[in-house]
């Protein structure tokens, strides 16, 4: 399981794996990560995408938990 969140304009993001088997969190890379969201996030298989923010400038971002990275997602024709 991947989470994603935080509060306050991105000053406190903070995310975790948590691995089933031996019932332990190692936290999430935070190089490239997105701001605090409170939407939800989706899983394609091999990424966590989030997407949200501010109306009027909103982004995302893909998190990789392989490589534990992130990398932003485009803007390009994205939703407000």
């Amino acid at each position: 399981m991947i989470v994603w969140s935080g509060f306050g304009d991105g000053a406190e993001t903070t995310g975790g794996r948590y691995d089933v088997a031996s019932d332990s969190w190692s936290p999430t890379s935070e190089v490239g990560a997105p701001f605090a969201r409170v939407t939800p996030a989706v899983w394609t298989g091999d990424e966590m995408v989030v997407w949200g923010g501010d109306l009027f400038a909103p982004s995302g971002a893909r998190y990789n938990p392989l490589g534990d990275n992130w990398a932003p997602t485009s803007q390009v024709g994205a939703p407000h």
